[in-house]
């Protein structure tokens, strides 16, 4: 019994021992855990940013790509040479625009970032009277051209389609495929 309870008495330096050396550990640890936080919301943040820029393409391409499609339906219909005032096709006036930013863009297209020297005649393209205007209603019953979701302006003479809604880039909107990197171009 005595060997008991021998052991079963503490040594106080051993216990200061093993005070100072959690004190340490919880040092250690509590570094250790900060570090980690840190870690984890750099590569947060990293990951959050990607996504974002990752988002943003995909809304220009989506852009890109509905544009092409209504280009490819314009160009086809210039070719054959059809009197478009004869299929129904509503031209644009200013009841029409007055809802929209288009007669603005027209007016100063240099200011909505048309860039003028690609894709522009400045004679037929400023003219309101060159264009036609079309809902996606009318994309779709008119043109057969489905899931479209903007409105807007077609100049059959130039071919020059301009959308009401755009697409923004680094806080500029673009209202033409051609002005954007990696959009179509007029021949």
């Amino acid at each position: 019994m005595i060997y008991t309870v021998n052991i079963m008495q503490t040594n106080p330096q051993k216990k200061e021992r093993e005070v100072a050396s959690m004190k340490k550990n919880d040092g250690i640890t509590m570094i250790s855990l900060m570090v980690t936080i840190l870690i984890l919301m750099i590569i947060s943040s990293i990951a959050i940013n990607l996504s974002f820029d990752a988002y943003h393409m995909v809304k220009v391409q989506n852009f890109i790509a509905k544009m092409s499609v209504i280009q490819g339906k314009v160009d086809q219909i210039a070719e054959e040479k059809n009197d478009v005032n004869q299929k129904g096709f509503r031209k644009l006036n200013a009841s029409v625009a007055s809802d929209h930013i288009f007669l603005k863009i027209l007016q100063d297209p240099t200011a909505y970032n048309i860039d003028t020297n690609k894709s522009w005649n400045q004679e037929l393209d400023s003219n309101p009277d060159n264009y036609y205007y079309f809902t996606p209603d009318d994309l779709d019953k008119k043109l057969g051209l489905k899931d479209q979701d903007m409105n807007i302006i077609i100049n059959f003479k130039t071919r020059n389609v301009i959308s009401s809604k755009g697409v923004k880039i680094h806080g500029e909107i673009y209202f033409r495929q051609y002005d954007l990197e990696g959009g179509d171009t007029l021949q």
